[in-house]
């Protein structure tokens, strides 16, 4: 489980809001995660902690795994 906190709320270049969402590498380190704001919770507000997990998509890897086996074989003329 990765924990992120809220640092800021932004505004984007095509006028969406995006949280600037800060994850913890370390001691002093930390990655800045821009996040748009409508994935998240509701009541997401500056100072939230948030909880993320990533689980595996079997289905889209295996319509991209079908999707490259068929470009491969009409590359190769079969």
């Amino acid at each position: 489980m990765i924990r992120a906190f809220v640092d800021r709320i932004e505004t984007d270049e095509r006028g969406e809001p995006i949280a600037v969402l800060l994850v913890a590498l370390g001691e002093g380190d930390y990655l800045h995660w821009l996040c748009p704001l409508a994935w998240l919770p509701p009541d997401t507000r500056e100072g939230s902690w948030l909880q993320a997990a990533f689980t595996p998509d079997e289905q889209a890897q295996a319509e991209m795994r079908h999707e490259i086996e068929s470009l491969l074989q009409e590359l190769q003329g079969e």
